[in-house]
């Protein structure tokens, strides 16, 4: 798979070479470490990594240089870690904030009003997923608090980087432990 990197205003600029990656996204990291020779150093803060269709990728918000070893070090936050850096903030003078609609409706209002519609964009489509009168946690970061929402109606966060903005979207959880159809024995483990 091809890591692209880009300014940071997300142009993309090339293809990393020989590179290692360490990425972690979920309820604990949320970051990732890229590492490169000396001599294919080409990336500085503020620039993106990102693989594209996939989740995975990032905002370099760190750049290290290991002279010992010839290697500089990428790191930064991936996209779950860039929602993670931001607040979910009730109104001013309530004490929580009550979401209701769509679930892509509502991670939509919850982007805006976190200050991050530059780089995240939601699926316009119908998830299928109802949110009635949720109660968020004070204060609470905006991943977690849209997983916590989400997981309450049987729900996950996707997320897809295009080439330009992250898209998220909001999908049932699956349970294939339930299929009928899935035959384990057809499964090397």
């Amino acid at each position: 798979m091809d890591l692209i990197y880009t300014n940071a205003e997300r142009e993309d600029i090339g293809v990393l070479q020989n590179y290692e990656l360490d990425l972690a996204f979920g309820s604990d990291e949320n970051s990732f470490e890229c590492v490169v020779d000396f001599n294919n150093h080409c990336c500085g803060f503020g620039f993106f990594l990102y693989i594209e269709g996939t989740e995975y990728g990032g905002i370099i918000d760190s750049v290290e240089s290991k002279n010992s070893r010839q290697e500089v070090i990428y790191s930064g936050r991936t996209w779950h870690g860039i929602l993670n850096s931001k607040v979910i903030q009730p109104d001013a003078g309530a004490d929580y904030l009550y979401c209701s609609g769509d679930a892509n409706a509502v991670i939509g209002d919850l982007i805006s009003r976190m200050g991050l519609s530059d780089l995240f964009i939601v699926s316009d489509a119908d998830s299928g997923l109802k949110i009635r009168s949720y109660k968020m946690n004070r204060y609470i970061t905006g991943y977690d608090g849209i997983m916590k929402m989400l997981s309450s109606v049987g729900g996950k966060l996707k997320v897809i980087f295009n080439g330009t903005k992250v898209v998220l979207s909001a999908a049932e959880v699956h349970d294939y432990t339930q299929d009928e159809e899935f035959d384990s024995d057809q499964v090397p483990f």
